[in-house]
């Protein structure tokens, strides 16, 4: 029987509309009565995974920012938190700058900006809980996007990683130019100081060295008595893959990169397709309810 199922967000828990479907809804509900903790596990801001846990009534501690912290299901608030080191911030900064990418940086649910603009003056409204009957903007999701900041640093990121005193958890780089990103994240790798996930298809996720979702999950397991092999999880990319590799039963969504499905135990449907409720339905709740 497994205690706990741990989620991704994007790409897993939510369909390409971004939304939990009803039928997903429904299977992690019917699994949380069975006796089965539900989590996710996410690389999104604290505050969009402690929404949409809220919006499913988990109550096992999450994890966010690729599990540079865990957070309180109940509350929202920080558990414990792996921050990126100033100077290696900087660092990251410098290699960044010269390959031409476009760089910003992840607080406690503050996004840090070396200027505003419209695409990342938007950044809260993509991490909201979308309402099937409710139009995607700011004045019908208010409530949530408070929750986010969106911070300019006066357009010098070195002057304000010195002299900030609230933690950096994760940076984005995002790089149109293929052989600059790949020459980037190389880079970044032989510094040996970085953990670094791809993301999409033009960016990658910077956390400080040994910072996972496996990580996370595993402090969190350990406090509550759960073994790895009593752990299922379902992911899509490759910051899912320790993850995925760990638990006692690792899930690839249909959608997922074939080198993910390569390493899973099983494959499920697509998350077009409730992919997720579908595991929970094959592989979960008969283990449960035997």
């Amino acid at each position: 029987m497994y205690k706990l199922l741990a989620l991704d967000m994007d790409g897993t828990l939510l369909n390409s509309d971004k939304m939990i479907t009803p039928q997903t809804m429904a299977a992690i509900r019917q699994l949380m009565r069975a006796g089965v903790n539900v989590t996710i596990a996410s690389g999104r801001f604290p505050a969009s995974v402690w929404l949409h846990a809220r919006e499913v009534g988990m109550n096992f501690p999450l994890v966010a920012l690729n599990g540079a912290v865990t957070i309180d299901a109940d509350t929202g608030h920080l558990l414990d938190g792996t921050p990126l080191l100033p100077e290696d911030a900087l660092t990251l900064l410098d290699l960044a700058e010269t390959a031409g990418a476009y760089i910003h940086f992840y607080g406690f649910n503050v996004l840090y900006v070396r200027e505003l603009n419209d695409m990342n003056r938007r950044w809260p409204l993509h991490n909201v809980v979308v309402r099937a009957n409710r139009e995607l903007n700011e004045v019908n999701y208010r409530d949530q996007t408070m929750l986010i900041r969106v911070e300019d640093v006066g357009g010098d990121y070195r002057k304000f990683i010195r002299s900030t005193g609230d933690p950096i958890y994760k940076a984005a780089v995002i790089c149109h130019d293929q052989t600059a990103r790949e020459q980037l994240y190389q880079a970044l790798e032989q510094q040996g100081r970085y953990q670094l996930s791809r993301t999409g298809s033009l960016r990658f996720d910077v956390n400080a060295a040994g910072v996972t979702k496996r990580g996370a999950l595993e402090r969190l397991c350990a406090a509550h008595d759960i073994p790895a092999r009593e752990v299922a999880a379902a992911g899509d990319y490759d910051n899912d893959l320790d993850m995925l590799q760990w638990a006692g039963l690792g899930i690839a969504m249909g959608n997922a990169e074939p080198h993910v499905k390569e390493r899973a135990a099983v494959v499920t449907g697509s998350n077009r397709e409730d992919g997720v409720a579908e595991a929970i339905h094959r592989h979960l709740l008969l283990k449960a309810t035997s």
